[in-house]
Formats: C-alpha cells, structure tokens, sequence
C-alpha cells in the first residue's frame, strides 16, 4: 500500500529466495545465516539498480539483524559501515502480538 501511495516499486523479498531456501520454509525448517546471506547480497543487487537510476524502491523484507540490514545498505555506495548516512532507508512496523495474529 505504501508503495502505491507514493507511486514506486514493489519488491517482496520472498519472491527472491532460491527454491532451496523456499523449501526449508515449507517444511518448517529455520534458514540459517548461510542460507540468508546470499538471499541478501541477491536483494542487495536488485536495489542497486533503483538507486542508481534514482527510483524509490520499497522492499519487503525482515532483515531482523543489524548484519542484515548493513548488507541491504551496502547497496548505496557512499554508506560507510557504521555511519547512519545512506540512501537505504528502515521502516519498523510495530504491531500488537493479537494484531498480526488477526492478520494472518
């Protein structure tokens, strides 16, 4: 929805996952750091090119860990790691435990 209301890109992180790591979700196996890690440098590729054409792009994504989110920043490539400054922004969507249940 946000997308649409500002009139960018969609991306859901989902849609990037290789089939392995879709399948380990399906049978309920937890992705470890090893599975994610490319998944992520595969999301941080996709938004390079939205940055460099100066697109806004939003992402779907539940890039838990600071690590995470480090290697989604690094697609701009003035970001500096450890510096807030960067063309990659986070928005934290805060809801109620009986909430996202009711959602889902």
């Amino acid at each position: 929805m946000l997308a649409e209301i500002i009139n960018c890109s969609f991306l859901d992180a989902d849609d990037y996952h290789p089939l392995l790591n879709k399948e380990k979700m399906r049978k309920g196996i937890p992705l470890s750091d090893e599975d994610r890690i490319p998944w992520l440098e595969t999301l941080r590729d996709a938004l390079q090119e939205s940055l460099a054409s100066r697109k806004i792009v939003i992402l779907g994504c539940s890039a838990l860990q600071k690590q995470y989110r480090n290697i989604l920043r690094s697609t701009d490539p003035n970001y500096e790691l450890g510096r807030c400054a960067s063309e990659v922004k986070f928005v934290l969507l805060d809801a109620k435990a009986e909430v996202l249940a009711a959602r889902l």
